[in-house]
């Protein structure tokens, strides 16, 4: 087993250029790797593995499968951890049986689960990977995925910038983060590929966040689902929700001594954002939305 330990953003793929020009600034380059990866994810009819906070994938990569299944996991604010298991497969469809037993729920039929498997969608792109040894010596790697998410004749681009830590300090990819956010125009990546397929093959729109929560984890989860919401639909109610969590964040960052003095900017921003969306484009914002995920990484 291990345990995923990455930020994400997406990022335009005409910023690739710059991206690549900027690695040296951030770490001594130790290797890199440009591939195809074509993946297939698998539920069953009634969304079994997704109603169990789990994912089930196979990969092609460079002519070997690999499949993979991840389980439930947390998600601070940019910060994403899960746990996940892969095993090399010999085709496209994950046995279940390769796992180990202990992953499963008690109780689970897993030769049952293996008839009902049915693929759902598809996430197939390019990956350019580099791994990047910091001045510590943790070893981080930064990867930008480009091509498409798809569900029947439904699709989705893919542009996204993920720093994955191999070894270390995770403190390291928040400080790569930040350079990264200074000088590029990332914006921070809320959903993941899978939870995109998800919604194009079931034909769902992210809900608006009904509630804010009276935590810091609970706020910017809601700022972030609301946004994601705007992102898909561009409606007054997901912009007003997005406003309405990021006031109460900066409400909430008042009570954190190391959080209180971008309490006024995040109040500032709120306020703009009920009537301009590009706030959730703008450095700051995205800035803003990494301190608080490191706060939150460090002490929840």
């Amino acid at each position: 087993m291990s345990t995923e330990l990455e930020l994400k953003f997406l990022m335009p793929p005409s910023y690739l250029p710059q991206l690549i020009a900027l690695l040296p600034q951030l770490g001594k380059v130790q290797g890199s790797d440009d591939t195809n990866l074509l993946n297939a994810y698998f539920d069953t009819d009634d969304n079994w593995f997704r109603r169990h906070d789990m994912g089930l994938r196979s990969r092609l990569k460079r002519g070997c499968y690999e499949q993979t299944i991840k389980l439930a996991g947390r998600q601070h604010g940019a910060m994403q951890m899960r746990p996940e298991y892969n095993v090399a497969c010999a085709t496209v469809l994950p046995q279940l049986a390769a796992f180990p037993a202990h992953i499963w729920p008690p109780a689970t039929d897993i030769a049952q689960l293996q008839q009902q498997l049915t693929e759902l969608f598809r996430t197939d792109f390019n990956r350019k990977s580099w791994q990047l040894q910091c001045s510590d010596g943790s070893m981080v790697e930064l990867v930008y995925d480009q091509g498409k998410v798809q569900a029947a004749q439904r699709t989705q681009p893919i542009a996204e910038l993920e720093l994955e830590l191999l070894s270390g300090e995770a403190q390291q990819l928040f400080n790569l983060a930040r350079q990264l956010l200074q000088q590029l125009p990332l914006q921070t990546g809320w959903l993941s590929k899978a939870a995109r397929g998800y919604g194009l093959a079931t034909r769902q729109q992210l809900a608006v966040p009904a509630h804010n929560g009276d935590s810091l984890l609970t706020q910017i989860n809601a700022l972030q689902q609301a946004a994601a919401c705007y992102q898909q639909q561009a409606g007054s109610a997901a912009l007003a929700a997005a406003a309405t969590a990021l006031s109460a964040l900066a409400v909430s960052m008042q009570a954190v001594p190391l959080l209180q003095p971008l309490s006024p900017q995040a109040a500032g921003l709120a306020s703009q954002l009920m009537s301009d969306a590009s706030v959730l484009t703008q450095q700051n914002y995205h800035l803003l939305l990494l301190a608080v995920s490191e706060y939150l990484y460090h002490n929840q």
